[in-house]
């Protein structure tokens, strides 16, 4: 990829008649014959974004992109994340900043982690070896999305002995999940997250305004056992994902709580996240059961109108503080920034994820990834030394201030 200066403009959406990037069958075509945005030209997260809506096949793109329906509550993710304020203390010495953190038992360089994605080879052909290589060589969390479970051996090898976390669906078989789950521990991962946001796929307009039923369904993630026949050019990339989720997020056995926790701890005993908890009443169920809550409403792609994690925590923090104090609480969703991430730990997360903000800057390859994480970090220093705390277990609810909820 040449390393071209360029001046970074927003992102063409594909989306509402909008205009987009020229239409392109090959990603390596796309780019030999359009001017490529430069890398040394981004400077943050968005940067990023703008440059793959340019670099990317469109149709990738809107996968990528999508909201549910209006996209409304894909914008409410990022806008609540500012409706939250700081209260920084002065006159604090600050000779240094430490941001690592320990995570489910783990010492990490960092409070933000890899939330779990699939198809990163629509933003390069080993998009997902190389969220794995980079996560491994800056020591920070990932959770590798159930959609990679063909390289779950590949990727455990890139931590040299580090700790990897696993994220499923339930499938229509238990057996299936059970067998999933099963061998990723004898590969050595070392925690479960089980999402359970998604018992149909929403209504992701982006991706059906794209013209997919002509995109080539051999590049989305291989359904199991081949249930699908990937090679038929007459079946949608839309179609291809709507299927897999249904196969894999509506049980025949219908789960409760109690039975889901059952069933899971009679696999193994290792730290379980249930990823999608949007209210608190979830948040203390999982308190109950012994597992952690995991704050996320799928990026905004499932449920047009759920809370944003800023403001589950919120409720948390009014209903059930003691979540914070018996479980590590995990959040993602609209964050762009390091001033996101700080605000997320000032009000009880333990760790703050990114999964759009880190596939991106796959447009670029390892190097655009690792530039990534070194403005995240920056950010995430940057924004605690001017509050006046030196480490991320200083910060406190004490250095936000919650009045901004009912402007929301």
């Amino acid at each position: 990829m040449h390393d071209r200066d360029f001046s970074i403009s927003s992102p063409s959406l594909v989306k509402n008649g909008a205009s987009s990037p020229p239409k392109s069958t090959l990603r390596e075509s796309f780019i030999s014959t359009h001017k490529t945005p430069s890398l040394r030209a981004i400077i943050n997260i968005t940067d990023f974004e703008a440059a793959a809506a340019q670099i990317m096949e469109p149709r990738s793109f809107a996968f990528y992109n999508s909201g549910a329906e209006d996209e409304i509550t894909k914008r409410w993710n990022q806008k609540n994340w500012q409706s939250i304020r700081f209260r920084p203390r002065v006159l604090v010495p600050i000779e240094s900043v430490e941001i690592c953190t320990t995570i489910l038992g783990n010492k990490y360089t960092a409070p933000f982690f890899m939330s779990p994605t699939g198809a990163g080879d629509l933003a390069h052909p080993e998009g997902q070896m190389i969220l794995a290589k980079v996560a491994a060589s800056n020591n920070v969390m990932q959770w590798v999305s159930h959609y990679s479970r063909d390289m779950l051996k590949e990727i455990m090898d890139t931590r040299e002995g580090g700790q990897v976390f696993y994220q499923t669906y339930i499938s229509t078989d238990l057996r299936v999940t059970e067998m999933e789950l099963r061998g990723a521990i004898a590969i050595g991962y070392g925690g479960f997250a089980l999402t359970v946001d998604a018992p149909r796929i929403g209504k992701r307009e982006q991706v059906l305004r794209s013209n997919i039923e002509d995109f080539d369904p051999r590049r989305t993630s291989k359904l199991h056992h081949g249930r699908w026949d990937c090679n038929s050019t007459t079946v949608s990339f839309y179609d291809l994902t709507r299927a897999s989720c249904q196969y894999y997020c509506r049980p025949s056995y219908q789960f409760d709580w109690i039975s889901a926790v059952k069933w899971i701890r009679g696999i193994t005993d290792l730290p379980i996240a249930i990823k999608g908890i949007q209210t608190w009443e979830d948040a203390a169920l999982c308190m109950q059961h012994g597992v952690h809550p995991y704050l996320s409403n799928h990026g905004g792609r499932q449920l047009e109108g759920a809370p944003s994690a800023v403001e589950t925590l919120l409720e948390i923090r009014e209903h059930c503080p003691e979540v914070f104090q018996k479980c590590e609480v995990m959040v993602d969703g609209g964050v762009k920034r390091g001033t996101d991430i700080v605000k997320a730990l000032a009000l009880g997360a333990k760790a703050v994820g990114l999964g759009r903000g880190f596939l991106y800057p796959l447009v670029f390859g390892e190097r655009g990834l690792n530039k990534a994480m070194g403005i995240l970090k920056h950010e995430v220093e940057t924004t605690m030394a001017l509050l006046g705390v030196t480490s991320v277990d200083q910060l406190t609810d004490s250095y936000v201030t919650m009045s901004a909820r009912s402007t929301m």
